[in-house]
């Protein structure tokens, strides 16, 4: 069965995840996010060479995380942000 594909004005697609399952990704983003809160100078000095020059600093990264655990938190919990 091919369900059809559901678009925003803009184009982007949509995914249907269960409610459950947003819950347990934003546990998950929360504890990557303290856990990159809390790292070692090694593991900034890893990211850092990871990504190399222009990339994302581990900063902008931990911001990411924790406004997709919020935006999560929203939408598991019933609001629309």
């Amino acid at each position: 069965m091919n369900a059809p594909i559901i678009t925003d004005v803009y184009g982007n697609r949509y995914a249907a995840v269960h409610v459950e399952e947003l819950d347990d990704w934003r546990w998950l983003l929360a504890r990557l996010e303290d856990w990159l809160l809390h790292a070692d100078p090694e593991t900034a000095a890893d990211w850092a060479e990871f990504t190399g020059p222009g990339g994302p600093r581990l900063e902008e990264i931990i911001y990411m995380l924790g406004q997709w655990s919020i935006r999560m938190r929203n939408l598991a919990e019933g609001g629309s942000r």
